[in-house]
């Protein structure tokens, strides 16, 4: 209470011009909801807000999913949230702020299990307490696009702000790129260094429009999440600013890459050793044990990995996203990439996700499998890029199927949350299957 007290004056002091605060908090989507107050009520905020628990079941369109059963059955009760220490913070916007908040269970003591915030605490909070301490790099890919539609309503590459012609050409690693859209990236970096984000710079990706943020290795993995989210609001309103549109979808185009979210992940001991790496320099035991254990799981985390029908078309090849369950050194094509580096920084890139997981949950799901190589030998880590590797599950139903089924995740994610998922995500499917989609009138009006 008293960090939230110092926190509010200390802002106050520091941004004379701030007159409203935005108090987000994060729903299973990773969508900000919550509240806007005026700046003369932030010193209240060391008592806590109040939101509706049903926060944490929204669909991807903001409904309530009362499958869930956390809306109309429980009368729509409300959980005390309090401010995350160090989360407040300007906007991009100079004279509205934002703050975070933690929402807690219905005791007011303990954390709320239904936000995946929370679940990533409390994983966090178990490898500490095995003296293995996390380090974490993340990488965010997205498309800038034009507000206007095509002729046919579908969304269209941006215009070049520089040469004034669209985007059409796959053009990777082109910083001069990056210098036509200056304006838009000099307010996102700023913004970014405002809010003490470890941001580290700015890459044109594979795509027409398509850019990728990269964030420094960092050992708070909670707090790398928040950033990211952070960065994220960042990027829609300094897009919105210079008259662009922007989507984090996983893919946006049918003929173009895909967006990305993927995350490095170290592991130190005590003394901040590297534990994937042995005294002698080469790869540990505890690294095998790692890649098998994420293995082993991984078939039944794609739900969660894969929160939307969407996220599933980026699955295709020649796109550099796996569709298979394997590991391979220096390999793009591969669900877990060993990055060249040397022992000290021995690292896997998890490489399934796209652009529209919840962060939270992406950690969680890496973090979870760091738990479980206790239960795996080196022994069981197949041959790098095996040719038995079993297939993903690339759709939807499937992969919530073998979420469903899973006898490991409960023990890591708890039964409260898992059930909530399962339950906004299986109605979000069934919304979209019943939907009648154009291809199908064209596909089936007089042949069928």
């Amino acid at each position: 209470m008293e960090d939230s007290i110092q926190d509010v004056q200390n802002f106050i002091q520091t941004w004379p011009d701030v007159r409203y605060i935005d108090l987000l908090f994060y729903d299973l989507n990773a969508s900000p909801r919550g509240k806007r107050i005026p700046i003369e009520a932030a010193k209240k905020l060391a008592r806590g807000v109040y939101l509706p628990v049903s926060n944490n079941s929204l669909s991807v369109t903001g409904s309530v999913v009362e499958s869930a059963g956390l809306g109309e059955a429980l009368g729509e009760p409300d959980h005390l949230c309090h401010l995350i220490p160090g989360s407040l913070r300007p906007g991009l916007n100079p004279e509205v702020g934002q703050a975070q908040l933690q929402m807690m269970a219905q005791d007011d003591a303990t954390p709320c299990p239904y936000e995946a915030r929370n679940v990533l605490l409390d994983i966090v909070s178990r490898l500490h307490a095995r003296q293995q301490f996390p380090v974490v790099a993340l990488e965010l890919e997205f498309y800038l696009i034009d507000k206007q539609r095509d002729p046919n309503g579908r969304i269209q590459p941006p215009i070049n702000p520089a040469t004034e012609q669209r985007e059409a050409n796959c053009d990777v690693y082109n910083v001069d790129n990056l210098d036509d859209y200056d304006a838009f990236l000099s307010d996102v970096n700023e913004a970014a260094k405002q809010q003490n984000l470890n941001t580290d710079g700015a890459l044109a990706e594979s795509a027409p429009g398509q850019f990728e943020l990269n964030f420094f290795h960092q050992q708070d993995v909670v707090a790398a999440c928040d950033q990211l989210l952070s960065a994220k609001r960042i990027i829609r309103q300094a897009a919105q600013k210079h008259g662009f549109d922007v989507t984090f979808m996983a893919k946006p185009f049918a003929d173009q890459a895909g967006s990305g979210q993927h995350i490095h992940l170290s592991v130190l001991d005590e003394q901040g050793r590297n534990r994937f790496s042995s005294p002698a320099g080469e790869p540990s035991a505890f690294f095998y044990q790692t890649i098998a254990a994420m293995l082993n799981m991984m078939p039944e985390t794609i739900a969660l990995l894969c929160p939307n029908v969407n996220s599933y078309r980026r699955f295709a090849k020649g796109m550099f996203t796996p569709t298979l369950v394997n590991w391979g050194h220096n390999h793009r094509g591969v669900a877990l990439r060993v990055p060249k580096s040397d022992a000290n920084n021995r690292r896997l890139e998890h490489r399934i996700a796209g652009a529209d997981v919840n962060p939270y949950i992406l950690a969680a799901v890496v973090l979870s499998g760091v738990l479980h190589a206790e239960h795996l030998s080196p022994e069981a880590c197949p041959a790098p890029a095996s040719p038995d590797a079993e297939d993903l599950p690339t759709r939807m139903s499937d992969a919530l199927d073998r979420m469903a089924r899973s006898e490991v995740l409960t023990s890591y994610f708890g039964k409260e949350f898992l059930d909530l998922y399962l339950a906004c995500k299986q109605s979000e499917l069934v919304e979209f299957e019943q939907f009648i989609t154009p291809l199908e009138v064209e596909w089936m009006l007089h042949s069928a």
